[in-house]
């Protein structure tokens, strides 16, 4: 056990590191030596990841997108790796595409938005950077899909997507486009 201290004076204990499987007992604790029965196959570690959580406009499911696959624009300013004001992304209950931040004020908040941690499944890409009607708007919108199985086997899926009331975080109409979801952009553009 280790004891460090800040200057404050607040004291933070550090244990030393255990290895502990889950659904088992540790045999340390429980004062048993090895058991003979071999383990039939290593358990892979998995851990929670920061989510960021929208609810659907129009059916309530919560949608989860990892914060770190989407660049992290939620987060704190410097550890940004793309700015936007809000994202686009579909729901995978209704297929209605809307537009989802964080930010007060902006167009697609709700107080029910937030960060939590959960398990990763799925890819998470970036498919496109959508541009409003409005020739004159620098608020561009990233639209960030989270496929369950492999893109190419679910790239019908993209022509049934509804693409009612989106707009750029300013309020202005986005057009849809055609996507390709084999194609995954970088954050930025070099």
């Amino acid at each position: 056990m280790r004891i460090l201290r800040d200057e404050s004076g607040h004291v933070l204990v550090l244990r030393s590191p255990r290895l502990a499987l889950v659904g088992k007992a540790d045999e340390r604790e429980q004062g048993t030596g090895p058991s003979d029965t071999p383990v039939a196959a290593v358990p892979t570690a998995s851990c929670a990841l920061p989510h960021c959580c929208f609810y659907c406009r129009w059916c309530g499911e919560p949608i989860l997108l990892p914060h770190d696959r989407i660049g992290l624009p939620f987060g704190n300013p410097d550890a940004r790796k793309i700015e936007a004001r809000s994202i686009a992304t579909v729901c995978s209950k209704c297929k209605h595409i809307g537009n989802y931040t964080m930010f007060r004020g902006s167009r697609g908040f709700d107080t029910r938005h937030k960060i939590v941690l959960a398990r990763s499944s799925g890819t998470t890409m970036l498919l496109n950077w959508l541009q409003c009607e409005e020739k004159t708007c620098a608020a561009r919108v990233p639209l960030f899909v989270r496929f369950e199985q492999d893109p190419q086997d679910e790239a019908a899926q993209v022509s049934e997507w509804l693409w009612d009331e989106l707009t750029c975080a300013l309020g202005h109409r986005i057009e849809p486009i055609p996507l390709d979801s084999t194609l995954q952009l970088p954050f930025r553009n070099s």
